[in-house]
């Protein structure tokens, strides 16, 4: 597989000259930071600290902001760090307890941050008293940077987990694609127990709606999402150019939704919705030209309390569609994809958000193409259902074992001895379709990315993460 290429910052190379300095507050780092050179180290000391409020700001670079012990430097109240330069590291602090925040970030990079990092870093229960008080607990902004191996577990006030924040000037246009490309890498994180009782409990928000047509470019692979609670979207895509893959998700209330945007990508990833809530999405597609396919996605549950939660659902727009309302799913690839034992229907396509109170449109030119649905159930069980009238590019070797009358050429009932088992995942010979995988090929060229026929039909076991796989080094 020929990767798009991402500068990565795991490895740090120091001039034999290079200095460390021991710092255990704010005045003390600020010292340092007006003598240090690029590539020296500050350590920060071990102990607890209240209100701490770090800006990691110089124009120095390759410095590197470390815990002492990673893990026994602990931050509460009203603590913060900002990371403001360039080729800037902060690695091993843990945030807990109340936090008395006001609507700061807890952990942020600034529009002027690039080429930055913060790994091996932890943020736990560290929510206000406030459930609508609203921050994130890690926000990216500037251009290269990357968030690796954190842990964030016990938000239950407003505002997703992770944010990706666009650059606009005062003369933006909402709806322009002005703002830069981003190209944030994010990766091998844990995402775990969170709650919120409205809109914006989110795990992770790249872009909003204003920002929506800003060509991100940022990569959202090998994280491990757990435990989120009520919100119907577990990660909310609203930029364009975002692949999110090899990715696993257990036991949440919420989608994989690509809500805005367009051209983005999810594949390889893996869905578990088991959660006895009866309320699990799977993934869910808006917008034009998103590319869905090879993702493995069992027991959702919420097809039947909620249209817009099942294995995947294809949606409508709607007539003069505000910025923030819903676009339809035109020219959608939605390919080899399978669903194990989830609640029928499980692939909806037309599916509109009649809570706006508009007139839908239905998606077009939509291609549907090698889908296994295996073993539907539920009182509307389905293996697939239109709920308007849309018209496809191709729809056709689509397999399911039961289900009810689907009404729609392209699907075809199996026999379940004709599932192959292999290493606990289910599969069927499916026939490599020739136009589908040059045109999943083509889309991702703009990422300089080749895959394979097998990368794009056979799910590979070793996508599906285990919780020692993500999050910080020191709570293994």
């Amino acid at each position: 597989m020929k990767q798009f290429l991402v500068i990565l910052f795991s490895c740090y190379s120091f001039c034999a000259n290079a200095t460390d300095y021991t710092v255990s507050s704010v005045d003390e780092l600020n010292i340092v930071l007006k003598k240090a050179n690029n590539n020296d180290i500050i350590i920060w000391k071990n102990g607890t600290y209240n209100d701490v409020k770090i800006n990691f700001t110089t124009i120095k670079q390759h410095l590197v902001l470390r815990a002492e012990t990673a893990g026994m430097v602990v931050f509460k109240g009203s603590s913060f760090i900002s990371v403001n330069g360039d080729y800037l590291q902060v690695e091993g602090f843990l945030f807990e307890g109340i936090s008395t925040l006001d609507k700061d970030d807890v952990m942020a990079f600034t529009q002027s941050s690039n080429h930055c990092r913060i790994t091996n870093c932890a943020v736990i229960n560290y929510s206000s008293k406030g459930e609508f008080d609203n921050n994130n607990w890690i926000s990216l902004q500037g251009l290269y940077n990357e968030v690796d191996h954190c842990y964030f577990s016990g938000k239950t006030n407003k505002g997703p987990y992770l944010v990706v924040r666009y650059k606009t000037d005062k003369n933006f246009v909402e709806g322009s694609d002005a703002a830069p490309s981003t190209h944030h890498h994010i990766h091998h994180n844990y995402f775990g127990y969170r709650t919120f009782s409205e809109n914006g409990g989110e795990d992770m928000r790249i872009g909003d709606s204003r920002t929506s047509f800003t060509h991100g470019f940022n990569i959202i692979e090998y994280n491990y999402f757990e435990e989120e609670r009520l919100e119907a979207e577990i990660i909310s895509n609203k930029s364009w150019n975002n692949i999110y893959r090899f990715n696993t998700f257990i036991a949440n209330d919420g989608a994989m939704c690509l809500r805005h945007g367009q051209k983005c990508f999810v594949y390889g990833n893996y869905l578990d919705g088991k959660t006895g809530r009866n309320t699990s999405g799977g993934l869910r597609v808006v917008n034009a030209n998103q590319t869905v396919f090879n993702n493995y996605v069992v027991n959702v549950e919420g097809s039947e309390k909620n249209a817009l939660k099942a294995g995947i659902v294809v949606m409508c727009g709607l007539e003069h569609s505000e910025i923030n309302g819903y676009y339809a799913a035109d020219s959608a690839v939605v390919a080899y994809n399978t669903f194990v034992n989830c609640v029928g229907p499980v692939i909806k396509v037309g599916v509109g958000n009649k809570s706006k109170g508009q007139p839908f449109i239905a998606p077009k030119d939509i291609s549907l193409v090698s889908n296994l649905v295996i073993n539907s159930y539920g009182q509307a069980n389905k293996a697939m259902m239109e709920y308007e009238t849309v018209t496809y590019n191709v729809c056709k070797n689509n397999f399911y074992t039961n289900g009810g009358s689907i009404g729609v050429k392209g699907f075809e009932a199996i026999k379940e001895k004709n599932i192959i088992k292999q290493n606990g995942f289910d599969y069927y010979k499916i026939t490599i379709d020739d136009d589908i995988i040059k045109t999943i090929n083509q889309r991702l060229a703009i990422h300089n990315i080749h895959l394979t026929n097998e990368e794009i039909t056979h799910f590979n076991p070793k996508w599906k993460l285990d919780k020692k796989d993500v999050g910080v080094s020191w709570m293994k």
